[in-house]
């Protein structure tokens, strides 16, 4: 009984083989992986999933990050204006020929008298800030501080004053001349005579001027010759360019000289034919025509860009400055002349118109 043999039917054996030959696989698999998986780690090969690393990346971002670079500058400011150019722009329009009150460039005593009574601080002060008829900054707001001190500077240097803080010492000066007027225009008469014929029908044939059409009787030959030039180049002199720019585009130098040489024989007032008279008091307008002069001159002879009014009837004159009065573009200086006859009453309108007729 001790000796007998175990056996295991055949059944049972091919079971064994096929659960031995299972284990076997599944044994050898797991070594190739886990071979697999040392190499790498000793290689420094192996990689998360691409993925999971972006997702892993974007979770784990910084919300900002610091860096060191170097800073841009702002660009250097642009150099402040030279005060010449300043004083061009802004203030010659007044300045130069004593426009709304404003003291001339030119006039060492009043500038000398401003800054010893004001002192360079108030004077500065007042350009800045705006002061009765001018505009704070000349009416450029751009403008700086310094630019505007530099511009009252040197209005006070034109004016012959050595400026310190607090006087004004004029700088003596030999006698200037006065300039020598300039020639005549050179034109003949006879032959203008013969052109005139063209400009009777509205300016009459004395140059006594008809409806809206000016009186030219009394004007220098330069001054008409100027005009003239100005309508031939098309420039807007007056409210009746359009009418006189075609008359005049034709006229050779020439033809503007007799024309201007004869109209400046077409003169006496008396000679001119009757108007309508304008009731006012020319001395009580020679005490207004005060701020006239500066522009137009003390017998109202004209100066620089401001035209001749003596020779000019009342009426004329007064409808001038009643239409000035209205805000009317009577001519190209209209916005200097608006302000000043804003405030001028029929009264005080009829008083200046008288007195400049007398002229």
């Amino acid at each position: 009984m001790a000796d007998q043999e175990f056996k295991i039917d055949t059944g049972n054996k091919i079971l064994m083989v096929v659960s031995l030959l299972a284990l076997l696989a599944v044994v050898v698999f797991l070594l190739t992986h886990l071979a697999n998986f040392l190499g790498q780690l000793a290689l420094g090969e192996r990689d998360p999933v691409p993925a999971v690393t972006e997702t892993v990346d974007q979770r784990i971002a910084p919300v900002g990050r610091v860096e060191v670079a170097a800073v841009d500058v702002d660009p250097a400011p642009a150099a402040p204006k030279a005060p010449g150019e300043v004083y061009q722009s802004v203030c010659a329009a007044c300045h130069t020929a004593g426009i709304a009150g404003a003291p001339r460039t030119d006039d060492g005593d009043e500038w000398a008298r401003r800054l010893d009574e004001k002192g360079l601080d108030t004077l500065v002060s007042h350009s800045i800030n705006g002061f009765q008829a001018m505009p704070a900054r000349g009416g450029n707001p751009n403008l700086t501080d310094e630019e505007v001190t530099g511009a009252v500077k040197y209005i006070l240097a034109e004016a012959g004053l050595d400026v310190d803080e607090t006087t004004a010492v004029a700088v003596t000066e030999e006698p200037v001349a006065d300039p020598e007027p300039a020639p005549a225009v050179a034109g003949d008469v006879d032959a203008g005579r013969d052109r005139y014929a063209a400009c009777i029908s509205c300016h009459g044939a004395e140059g006594e001027g008809m409806g809206i059409f000016p009186k030219i009787a009394g004007q220098s030959a330069d001054y008409v010759a100027e005009k003239l030039k100005a309508y031939r180049a098309g420039e807007t002199v007056g409210p009746n360019t359009a009418l006189m720019a075609p008359m005049a585009m034709p006229l050779s130098d020439e033809a503007i000289a007799d024309l201007a040489a004869y109209v400046a024989t077409l003169g006496a007032p008396e000679e001119a034919a009757a108007e309508p008279e304008v009731a006012g008091d020319a001395e009580a307008g020679a005490g207004r025509y005060g701020a006239c002069a500066s522009c137009h001159g003390a017998q109202g002879q004209g100066m620089g860009i401001f035209p001749k009014i003596s020779g000019q009837s009342a009426g004329y004159v007064a409808d001038k400055l009643k239409a000035y009065r209205a805000g009317e573009t009577v001519g190209p200086n209209s916005a200097l002349m608006i302000p000043q006859a804003l405030g001028l009453s029929d009264e005080a309108i009829a008083d200046l118109a008288a007195y400049i007729a007398s002229f």
